[in-house]
């Protein structure tokens, strides 16, 4: 119906929001006339800007909601009640967004059960955090539930022409060209619900890791990350022996996406960039420790992720990270060879 007007809401990182991509191409096969509207926080509100499925998205600061602010939140549900939406998919377990969307007015609820929630929305799918099948899956459970019926688990991230043309004036700007230079992004781990700072690879690793690259390629690497993450870009350039290219806190995350899609390969920790070397098919090695890989990338050659193998690893996912009692052995245990070996293997796949 064409006079449908429809919601969706998902918050918390980006790359929670990239992987409901395909959940939301499924949304607008679903409703090819309507109105579709996203509600997110601001944190996130970049991974789907410029996105042909959505007209609208409405974003609001995270901690209103995080935080579990009483009126600020029903200034969010009087917003959302003057919108009148006619169906909310709510990709999330939690019954206060769940309550918020009843609240607001809006007769269909879809939307996540998980551990006697989802009794305030009227269709649920199961939430199954930290299992070996792939979070993009589960999110298309919600679609699913409105007779969708399809698969396609490929991720979303439309950069606008402005933002293209950026990449390559900072690219021009430091002699570089498409496909010259690797990209390594040794932060992540922040995000509005909690920060988990133990994702994180650590300084000396990635500064071995970059030496090690300077010997086997003659291409440039480049540090990206954002302003928080500057000192420990700062740190990697003081500890490597090989020049590099620190653009941390210098471009926004779509500038750093834009020129991941023309990197030889991106090298990361677990955290938001990973997804869009997904997006754009650039190949990738994702390092990870506490976190599970097998529920946030699907199996691939040439986007990969590497780990230590320890038996405590992986230990959370897409839930409240408790802390490590083996002082993060799983992180500490990984070589730079072992990164690079697996580098080599993913260039040699796309190639």
């Amino acid at each position: 119906m064409s006079s449908d007007h429809i919601l969706i809401f998902r918050n918390q990182g980006i790359g929670d929001l990239l992987l409901i991509t395909p959940a939301i191409r499924a949304i607008r096969q679903l409703h090819p006339e309507a109105v579709i509207s996203i509600f997110v926080g601001e944190w996130s509100k970049a991974a789907v800007e410029n996105h042909p499925a959505i007209d609208e998205i409405i974003s609001y600061p995270d901690p209103y909601i995080q935080n579990k602010q009483p009126l600020k939140i029903l200034g969010l549900i009087n917003l959302l009640r003057r919108k009148h939406f006619d169906r909310v998919y709510i990709f999330h377990s939690h019954n206060m967004l769940h309550l918020m969307t009843r609240l607001a007015g809006i007769s269909e609820r879809y939307g996540f059960s998980f551990k006697g929630t989802g009794r305030l929305l009227t269709h649920s799918a199961e939430w199954q955090p930290n299992t070996e099948r792939y979070i993009a899956d589960n999110y298309l459970d919600i679609p699913r539930l409105a007779g969708y019926q399809g698969n396609d688990l490929s991720l979303d991230l439309y950069l606008s022409e402005k933002e293209e043309k950026t990449a390559n004036e900072v690219l021009s700007a430091n002699n570089l060209n498409p496909g010259e230079y690797f990209i390594i992004s040794p932060g992540g781990g922040i995000n509005p619900r909690q920060n988990v700072f133990e994702k994180r690879w650590g300084e000396e690793k990635f500064a071995a890791l970059i030496d090690l690259l300077s010997k086997n390629f003659a291409h440039k690497v480049i540090l990206a990350g954002a302003a928080a993450e500057k000192p420990i870009c700062e740190q990697i350039r003081s500890l490597s022996k090989t020049p590099v290219i620190d653009l941390c806190g210098k471009i926004p995350f779509r500038i750093s996406a834009a020129l991941v899609k023309s990197a030889k390969a991106l090298i990361c920790n677990d955290s938001a960039i990973m997804h869009t070397a997904v997006a754009f098919g650039t190949p990738s090695v994702a390092i990870f420790g506490p976190s599970n890989p097998l529920s946030l990338l699907l199996v691939s050659t040439v986007n990969r992720w590497v780990s230590s193998g320890v038996d405590c690893s992986p230990c959370y996912c897409n839930e409240i990270f408790s802390g490590c009692l083996r002082n993060l052995e799983c992180m500490k245990k990984l070589q730079p060879e072992k990164v690079l070996r697996v580098l080599l293997e993913v260039i040699s796949a796309y190639s």
